[in-house]
């Protein structure tokens, strides 16, 4: 008898049953069978609470001793007792967040499993549908899409399917219908549980698929303009929070920080605003970058170049903000020789802009956010740009192939023909497979060279829809009529989607410079009031140096939140980071000359 290997889900349910069993008290039956396995988490129910129960006793030991490792090793005496004093309530809390994790962590993986599931089902049934005119059953394309990666929950699907059929000995229907009930897709469920009724009742299946398929379509238009009204509010809510309480709070420490002299500043500290501006700030902008990501569909196949050139240019942005803006920050840096012309550089190009001394770091950030972000924008802008193409101009294409189908020459010699007409974006493409079939060369390799040069997912399932359906088919009339009606379905779902979010666009734009004219022209303000009433001059470059580059740095980041939630794309918010970056520049240069008037009330 082979001996079984070590595992930690066998050596909870072991050792820590009971354990488990306690845990398992919280979670509801629902939560033990069905959420596991709509998270496609294949552990045991009751191992799996053994589990969560092992890490309620492990985790806080964990914590305590790092705490007590740290404070012992890295701080002074009279800082260790006050520190160990407050992370014991920390420490103490951990089994409860690890029980709420392991309530809430399935439930997540199953919601995330859903939704792409979602996404992907329209275009499943799209090519179930155009399979089904050309006589292949809904479980033979089932298969098919098995080696599809385009479509990885349904390819899994499809696999756990066959698996039924072999293995478990389950008819084909039988095997689709435990599929539907396993799934967490509504769609997934409909489609396949009416196919088994319209089996079993005699229907007309074909009908049933094409008619259930366009009620996706059109349901999916309903949910991307509750998508575009979610996202909307995102955004609203984002510019909300992020300038009305970084301008609040901002004016409070300007003020405290400014009358420093006359009291104490309590909690509103310099080092409370570093942890402010450089911490919570940021960490906002990435709480609702991860919203708007978790509320938009995620397609299985994404551009990763202009993220690459970007995590590429990262040590520049670095090695940017430690020459030209640290040294106003850490006057200690000033001393080094090797930043002696960075400083020269930043000071002219300050004067050149004709602002007062001060501005230098808040110029450095902005200048390092710019030059460094420029590479990942412009490899962005050249694959939007050459993908977005080919997404509008393949659906003409479709439709264009119909037409000359319906002639009677053959798909290949259809698509030959083709080639000669203008498609924009995907003439040089369609030149390619022209030539590729008068070579010879078989429609699968044709389709796996086109998938090599063009990385947009819906592009890339409409050429397989076609390709499969000339395989199998034989690209009759009908039935690559049907795959170009749903071609333009979703070609008018991605323009609808581009139209809701488009207006998002100005909304940070807005926001940001609202933010950076009211801090300025605050500061301005307060040294008018210090210098009358206080009869003190206040040290503006100090100010200046400590208030604005966290702002140029929740600019920045500001600019990937909004290509996020305008596009879906993170990459689509580099140009948005360069250009509110600048913007800050330019309110920099200009907000001295609008707070003037407030300078002079503050002085009459």
């Amino acid at each position: 008898m082979a001996k079984q290997g070590f595992t930690l889900s066998g050596f909870c349910y072991a050792s820590f049953r009971w354990m488990g069993r306690a845990a398992g008290r919280i979670f509801s039956p629902e939560f033990l069978g069905q959420t596991l396995e709509a998270a496609d988490i294949r552990i045991y129910p009751e191992a799996y609470v053994s589990m969560v129960g092992f890490l309620m006793l492990l985790v806080p030991i964990i914590a305590a001793v790092v705490t007590v490792a740290i404070a012992s090793l890295f701080l002074p005496e009279y800082l260790q007792f006050p520190l160990v004093l407050v992370l014991v309530p920390i420490v103490a809390s951990t089994p409860f967040i690890v029980l709420g994790l392991g309530y809430f962590v399935p439930k997540t993986m199953a919601f995330n499993r859903a939704s792409n599931l979602d996404v992907e089902m329209p275009f499943a049934a799209a090519y179930i549908s155009v399979m089904a005119t050309g006589g292949v059953s809904p479980y033979a394309s089932m298969q098919r899409l098995k080696k599809f990666p385009l479509l990885p929950n349904i390819q899994k699907a499809a696999r756990n399917m066959e698996l039924d059929v072999k293995a478990m000995g389950l008819d084909p229907i039988a095997a689709m219908e435990k599929s539907a009930r396993h799934l967490p897709s509504k769609d997934y469920k409909e489609l396949l549980f009416g196919y088994a009724s319209a089996v079993r009742a005699g229907g007309d299946v074909v009908h049933y698929l094409l008619t259930r398929t366009e009620a996706m379509f059109r349901d999916q238009a309903v949910k991307l303009k509750e998508m575009g009204e979610r996202i909307g509010t995102f955004m609203e809510v984002y510019i909300a929070v992020s300038v009305l309480a970084a301008l609040s709070l901002y004016a409070i420490y300007t003020t405290t920080l400014a009358f420093s002299g006359f009291f104490q500043m309590g909690m509103f500290s310099t080092g409370s605003f570093i942890l402010f501006g450089y911490i919570l700030l940021p960490t906002l902008s990435i709480v609702f970058l991860y919203l708007a990501d978790a509320s938009q569909p995620h397609h299985p196949v994404s551009e990763w170049k202009p993220l690459k050139v970007y995590l590429a240019s990262l040590p520049v942005i670095m090695a940017l903000i430690f020459l030209l803006a640290m040294p106003y920050i850490v006057p200690e840096l000033q001393s080094l020789e090797v930043l002696a012309p960075f400083q020269g550089f930043l000071t002219w190009f300050r004067s050149i802009l004709g602002l007062e001394k001060g501005y230098e770091a808040a110029l450095g950030f902005g200048i390092a956010f710019m030059v460094g972000t420029m590479p990942g924008a412009v490899m962005h802008h050249i694959c939007a740009k050459r993908n977005k193409g080919v997404e509008a101009d393949i659906s003409n294409f479709l439709r264009d192939l119909v037409e000359v189908r319906k002639t009677g020459l053959s798909p290949e010699k259809c698509i030959e023909g083709l080639a000669d007409r203008t498609y924009g974006k995907l003439t040089p493409f369609l030149t390619v497979i022209a030539r590729q079939l008068r070579w010879g060369l078989p429609l699968r390799a044709i389709y796996d060279t086109f998938a090599e040069r063009v990385r947009s997912w819906l592009a890339l399932v409409n050429m397989f829809l076609l390709v499969d359906a000339i395989e199998v088919g034989g690209g009759d009339p009908e039935t690559l009529d049907d795959l170009a009606s749903f071609s333009e379905m979703t070609a008018t779902l991605e323009k609808e989607k581009k139209a809701m979010l488009r207006p998002l666009l100005f909304v940070p734009y807005i926001g940001t410079g609202i933010l950076l004219f009211s801090v300025i022209i605050f500061l301005g303000y307060m040294r008018s009031v210090l210098e009358m009433f206080g009869r003190q001059a206040m040290p503006f470059a100090q100010f200046a140096t400590l208030l604005l580059p966290p702002l140029m740095i929740h600019v920045y980041i500001a600019g990937f939140v909004t290509g996020k939630m305008s596009s879906g794309e993170v990459s689509a918010g580099f140009k948005h980071s360069i250009l509110l970056s600048l913007a800050g520049i330019l309110t920099m240069v200009f907000s001295p000359y609008i707070s003037l008037p407030f300078s002079a009330i503050g002085g009459g």
